[in-house]
């Protein structure tokens, strides 16, 4: 039985698994030139994952289910929320899976709300307005587990893409790069500098769009 369970019931999980394509001729379709794709506004892009370590707490995994709530009716209910949080001691990483066809033009943004903007979390939205933040592209080609994730086993940096100030009630890109459909990008966000006072705070929500974000330009 052990081996039974060992090997036909094995959990090997699907993170090696073909994300195969459904846009079958498409790309043959249009580079014939007999017919003329239509013009797309830019996508936004969610990102599948976020997540922050600790330097201060290299080993600490990263917070899961923050916001859950227990009820006897349903069980667990998790919100659709994300959470931005950099401060000297905190990073956050993000990682964006690439969707839609024909749409492989990416631009990574902070969009922050201004005073007159709805939040809907109950948690406070905090910035200090001097905080600059380095982005940094990690090495991640497979899907990130957030349940192993920690300062230690975070991915490798591949290189540092920008360095932002962004401010409140606007939207900062951070970096621009070409991304091929069904592709993952993965990001971490620090303090820029050795300033205590550095924070960024933001939570979104179902209906709000908070944080980081992706968006997808048309390239066909």
């Amino acid at each position: 039985m052990s081996r039974i369970m060992e090997t036909a019931y094995a959990d090997v999980g699907t993170v090696d698994l073909e994300f195969a394509s459904p846009y079958h001729g498409l790309a043959e379709l249009y580079s014939s030139g007999t017919v003329s794709p239509p013009q797309l506004d830019p996508i936004l892009n969610v990102p599948r994952v976020v997540a922050q370590v600790f330097t201060d707490r290299p080993n600490e995994l990263a917070p899961v289910g923050e916001h859950d709530v227990f009820t006897k009716a349903f069980g667990t209910l998790s919100p659709h929320e994300k959470h931005l949080h950099v401060a000297i001691d905190t990073h956050t990483i993000a990682q964006f899976r690439t969707v839609d066809f024909g749409m492989e033009d990416c631009a990574l943004v902070i969009r922050l709300p201004g005073n007159n903007d709805r939040i809907e979390s109950t948690e406070p939205f905090r910035l200090n307005a001097n905080s600059s933040f380095d982005v940094f592209r990690l090495d991640a080609p497979k899907a990130l587990d957030v349940r192993t994730l920690s300062y230690v086993t975070r991915p490798r940096v591949r290189e540092k893409v920008a360095t932002v100030t962004p401010r409140a009630g606007e939207e900062t890109q951070l970096t621009r790069f070409p991304c091929a459909w069904s592709t993952l990008h993965t990001f971490e966000i620090a303090c820029a500098g050795e300033d205590e006072a550095c924070l960024v705070d933001v939570w979104s929500s179902q209906n709000t769009t908070w944080g980081l974000y992706m968006y997808q330009h048309q390239t066909i």
